[in-house]
């Protein structure tokens, strides 16, 4: 990572009230089965940029709940959303964290190795398939293709299709962040830190 990780001993007070919501946030269940913070405390992951950035951080971080409350897709189409987003744009801090909670929704492994990739699984459900479909359209540049759009409306719900725009777009501003500063998947943000190789 090519920024340090903040030790709790050395948070400004401003970091510190962000650190301490951010230990609050990832004691839910959504963030369960993948690190968060390494062995001391320090957080991993975006928390750990986003500690450099407390002034950014919190309306970043309404912006970002305001999303999570979006109803109009399950979760497992979310999921899918994400990986499209993290696979298109390998951020691999994304892509770990989100193949352990994609497995939770019920995806596959092999269906989650293929959005990973940036592909495309055939046999998810029509619903997914075209959450997909608007997630990578929305990278493409251009407005989205008026078949694609008009499909979306007609079986997600305006309710669905706003709920894939808003996703992406955090998950987007979240993968500019994580790759910017390089940010590793899982234990090697902690090797990292203890001096193990780098690249």
């Amino acid at each position: 990572m090519r920024l340090p990780l903040t030790p709790p001993t050395d948070l400004t007070a401003e970091q510190r009230s962000l650190y301490d919501a951010f230990q609050k946030m990832t004691q839910d269940e959504e963030y369960q089965g993948f690190e968060v913070t390494d062995a001391e405390g320090k957080f991993v992951g975006p928390w750990g940029v986003l500690l450099h950035f407390p002034g950014l951080a919190v309306p970043l971080g309404q912006f970002v709940h305001a999303v999570q409350q979006l109803p109009g897709l399950s979760e497992r189409a979310r999921q899918v959303v994400i990986l499209t987003i993290g696979g298109r744009f390998n951020v691999t801090y994304e892509l770990y964290a989100h193949a352990r909670l994609a497995a939770r929704a019920g995806l596959r492994p092999d269906q989650i190795a293929a959005l990973s990739a940036g592909a495309r699984p055939v046999d998810l459900s029509r619903d997914e398939l075209l959450a997909a479909d608007l997630a990578a359209a929305l990278t493409e540049g251009g407005a989205v293709p008026g078949p694609l759009y008009d499909t979306a409306v007609e079986t997600l719900g305006r309710t669905g299709l706003d709920a894939v725009v808003f996703i992406v777009i955090h998950y987007l501003a979240l993968g500019v962040l994580l790759n910017a500063y390089d940010v590793p998947a899982g234990d090697a943000a902690v090797q990292f830190e203890q001096g193990e190789d780098h690249a």
